[in-house]
């Protein structure tokens, strides 16, 4: 996918999470934060030479990479695997919800998005 795509989607996911509340659905809250924080770490990866628009990392640790990653980058997805870490519990388990993990899903995507913008082309992502 096109990094100008990525980064629309991100947009969009992350404009129809503002209709969730937090707390009361979690599951499509959290759902929603790695999708879009997916999105921008994929834009990021092929804005950098990391992975090619034809290959789109699905999850954070999955495959490896090939190629070296700067500590932003390396920064952004330990930020998204801390995202998809709660994901099992809350949408496949029966875990009773933390507040305290909707908000770092909250601070995780303030970072991921700041990481974007500055390592993106700010027409881009603006």
């Amino acid at each position: 996918m096109k990094i100008k795509d990525h980064i629309e989607k991100s947009r969009r996911i992350e404009r129809s999470s503002g209709k969730f509340s937090q707390d009361t659905d979690y599951e499509m809250f959290i759902e929603s934060c790695m999708l879009a924080g997916t999105h921008l770490l994929n834009a990021v990866l092929h804005s950098s030479g990391i992975t090619s628009e034809h290959h789109d990392l699905l999850h954070s640790d999955k495959p490896a990479l090939a190629t070296a990653v700067p500590v932003r980058v390396t920064e952004m997805m330990q930020r998204l695997k801390q995202i998809e870490d709660l994901r099992s519990g809350y949408l496949r388990g029966k875990n009773p919800w933390q507040p305290s993990h909707g908000d770092l899903c909250v601070r995780n995507m303030r970072f991921l998005r700041g990481c974007a913008d500055q390592l993106l082309n700010k027409e881009v992502t603006s």
